[in-house]
């Protein structure tokens, strides 16, 4: 596999781990709050992603680098930061909004 094919691996990778991350997430936060309206819960969950994704995007980076697979690294990493930067805009959009 190419270079590029490797980082669009990484990028779904973290996809892949925003995704699940969420769900385990939503269903602990409903189950704990006895609240059957998901959709909040699942809008703060997407707001508050770009600090989040630290969590796990660190330790994931750490351990690509160990097993030197450097493409998928590099994937996980603009992935992280797309992520981040979306995230950003949403903030700045939704305080906008709010005013």
């Amino acid at each position: 596999m190419n270079e590029l094919g490797k980082i669009f691996l990484g990028v779904l990778l973290l996809t892949g781990c925003h995704i699940l991350i969420l769900t385990i997430l939503g269903a602990i936060a409903s189950a704990a709050t006895g609240n059957y309206n998901i959709g909040i819960i699942y809008l703060y969950a997407l707001l508050g992603i770009g600090i989040a994704q630290l969590i796990y995007v660190i330790p994931l980076i750490i351990w690509l680098r160990w097993k030197r697979k450097w493409g998928i690294m590099k994937g996980v990493i603009i992935g992280a930061v797309i992520t981040a930067l979306l995230n950003g805009g949403c903030w700045l959009l939704l305080s906008n909004f709010y005013r």
